[in-house]
């Protein structure tokens, strides 16, 4: 009896998918889009009183995203130093595509975000580290909290200004309801955590890696189509009847 118990147990088990390999498949299915993060870097074109400019360009790109795509939401941050901008954006596939295009265009344009450069592209998250979207003007003060030595590999800058932003999104995950109803975050949600801030003089320094993709560049690499037009597939089959001589 307590064999069949045991079972009968473990086939209810299989059949509800207890495994740590059903719950992660039961949750995806849940999901009604993949989830990506994008981390871009980039120097701004505007002085540091037009600041406000890019994020309110920001606003209107994500509103509209969501009103294209509904129930998809975008959000993530955009902290604007005096000279340098630095975005990260969680969202569907087809909304990165979006953001990526709209920075290539303000590259080949001319626009308030110079150089945009990829710092990193995560994709398939289980979960959001940024539950909105909100911004925030930096002054010198804030981005020099946190030293960067001219000595520090590239290596080692990519990874801990990727760690101070993983920090910087858990420390405003906590702050939420601090931050609901704002899309500006206050001064004091910031000072609790001024050393998870990627210091101004990092972001300089990462975007002269010549490794760094551009928009333009990884849209090209990674959503141009895999199949390219064969030379012989434009002359055969003829258009039109070959005449032999």
């Amino acid at each position: 009896m307590e064999r069949d118990t045991q079972s009968s147990s473990t086939a209810a088990d299989h059949e509800n998918g207890s495994s740590l390999f059903h719950r992660r498949l039961t949750h995806r299915r849940e999901l009604k889009f993949l989830l990506h993060r994008l981390t871009v870097i980039g120097r701004l074109s505007c002085g540091a009183a037009d600041r406000r400019t890019v994020g309110d360009h920001y606003e209107r790109l994500i509103l509209s995203l969501q009103r294209i795509r509904a129930g998809e939401d975008v959000t993530g941050l955009l902290l604007l130093y005096p000279q340098h901008v630095l975005l990260v954006i969680e969202c569907s596939t087809e909304a990165l595509l979006s953001v990526l295009q709209d920075l290539r265009h303000m590259e080949e344009n001319s626009g308030p975000i110079l150089e945009p450069r990829i710092l990193l592209v995560s994709h398939d998250l289980p979960s959001r580290l940024f539950q909105l979207w909100s911004y925030k003007l930096l002054d010198e003060s804030d981005s020099q909290r946190t030293l960067v030595s001219d000595e520090q590999s590239p290596e080692r800058l990519v990874r801990d200004t990727l760690h101070q932003i993983l920090r910087l999104g858990r420390h405003l995950l906590n702050k939420t309801q601090q931050i609901t109803g704002s899309k500006v975050i206050p001064d004091g949600v910031l000072k609790e955590a001024s050393d998870a801030v990627p210091p101004q003089a990092a972001v300089s320094r990462l975007l002269q890696m010549e490794a760094l993709l551009s928009p333009a560049r990884y849209i090209s690499t990674y959503h141009s189509p895999l199949h390219h037009r064969l030379d012989s597939e434009s002359v055969w089959p003829a258009v039109e009847h070959l005449q032999i001589v």
